[in-house]
């Protein structure tokens, strides 16, 4: 009876490790799947984020161009022949040049003026015929013309340079105008200017020069 019960305890031992054994891989699974739950969840939110939050890259849509399409054709206008032979730049830049040499001239008979008598100063100064408080006077009033002479020569100087501006401005808008009044008839893709002393455009076709159009729309447009 002894031996019974001995070997049922020892049966009963023996089988106590399967039991944990059974139990300790049944929470291996339960782990393995939160595990896998946690990666998937993770997976689910990383492909949300680049789906709707990652910034998706922008398709180009060219603008919308009004009119019809250009020939292709390259034309150019020579503004060497157009400064010399429309009438608005003679009338414009002729009188401002006149002006300017005017000015010119009457500066430099101020200037020569101021010279003669700063060298005066200079002479009566080494010659000791002026006294302390003279030179000092002198020298305030002379350092008081100089300054007149420059604040004048600036101001005038500057005035003609921006008239000069204006009358460029408006000889640029007409050739503009009467440019654009030949072309809807050419219908050149690009009309471009040209000159003898351009850095950028050093020859050109002949068959291509537009000049004497343009000069005769200009001169036209302008007598009226």
């Amino acid at each position: 009876m002894n031996e019974f019960i001995e070997n049922i305890e020892t049966e009963a031992v023996q089988s106590e490790p399967k039991k944990e054994s059974f139990c300790h891989s049944i929470m291996s699974g339960k782990l393995c799947n939160t595990i896998a739950i946690g990666v998937l969840f993770v997976a689910v939110i990383a492909i949300y984020v680049l789906h709707f939050i990652t910034p998706k890259p922008q398709a180009f849509i060219p603008k919308e161009v009004a009119g019809e399409p250009g020939t292709g054709e390259i034309v150019y206008v020579d503004l060497d022949i157009v400064n010399e032979e429309y009438a608005l730049v003679s009338i414009l830049t002729g009188d401002i040049k006149a002006e300017m040499a005017k000015q010119e001239a009457i500066f430099a008979n101020r200037e020569n003026a101021f010279q003669r008598k700063y060298s005066q100063f200079q002479e009566n100064m080494n010659s000791g015929v002026l006294t302390q408080i003279q030179m000092e006077n002198a020298q305030t009033q002379l350092m008081q013309e100089y300054q007149q002479l420059e604040d004048d020569k600036e101001r005038v100087f500057n005035n003609l340079q921006a008239r000069q501006a204006e009358a460029l401005l408006q000889i640029y808008d007409s050739l503009q105008a009467a440019v654009k009044r030949i072309n809807v008839v050419r219908n050149a893709s690009f009309v471009i200017t040209y000159q003898s002393q351009s850095p950028f455009l050093l020859s050109a076709d002949p068959s291509k020069d537009i000049t004497d159009y343009v000069l005769f729309e200009l001169n036209r447009s302008y007598k009226k």
